[in-house]
């Protein structure tokens, strides 16, 4: 090749070079664009102010064990009835509205509460609950699980007059529900605690 060629050839190439712009001389990003808000990962986050903390989606272990469309199976309630969950600690509640239910209730006393209770490879499995609790509990029937429901709370009275409080096992595998009665009958509570261990992995 002659020396004109790779003149030629060598004049190409970095012209093709500099034509590509490098990092330094890309444009900034609009700042005039705000950022779209990210959907929240549960999909529905429950706003109440006499929640005073717990606001946001449930954490591991217990989110997506029970899901609003489970309770709203379980207990004949409408789809739309479901506003959104909140969280305590680690316990997921799952809020409602129900038809006639009174304006201005307690955000407490209108969700489904679910815990779970992690218990340590190498220690016995419960077949109980906590005995340590000061409460009196009663048999329930469940497939493959264990399962109590609460029949007095002992220093803690009216706790049963709004919601049904349960407990089941199945190995390490332990969760807690509270189950407002203005959602769901008894019937149905169990059959959303038989639900919530069965979903336990």
């Amino acid at each position: 090749m002659s020396g004109s060629a790779w003149w030629l050839v060598g004049g190409l190439a970095l012209g093709v070079v500099s034509g590509c712009p490098s990092g330094r001389n890309l444009p900034p990003p609009p700042a005039d664009n705000p950022k779209p808000e990210q959907a929240p990962a549960c999909g529905k986050v429950f706003k109440d102010p006499k929640l005073r903390s717990g606001a946001g989606c449930c954490i591991q272990p217990t989110a997506g064990l029970l899901k609003s469309a489970d309770i709203a199976a379980a207990c004949g309630l409408d789809a739309a009835a479901y506003l959104g969950e909140t969280r305590d600690g680690t316990a997921c509640r799952l809020h409602f509205q129900k038809p006639g239910q009174p304006p201005g209730a307690d955000p407490k006393l209108t969700a489904v509460t679910v815990s779970r209770t992690m218990v340590p490879s190498g220690t016995a499995a419960p077949v109980s609950p906590d005995a340590l609790l000061a409460w009196t509990w009663k048999k329930v029937a469940l497939r493959d699980a264990l399962g109590y429901q609460a029949r007095a709370t002992g220093n803690e009275p009216g706790l049963l007059d709004t919601q049904n409080i349960l407990w089941a096992g199945r190995g390490r595998r332990i969760v807690g529900l509270h189950v407002p009665k203005v959602l769901c009958t008894e019937e149905q509570a169990f059959a959303l605690l038989q639900r919530t261990i069965d979903a336990v992995p």
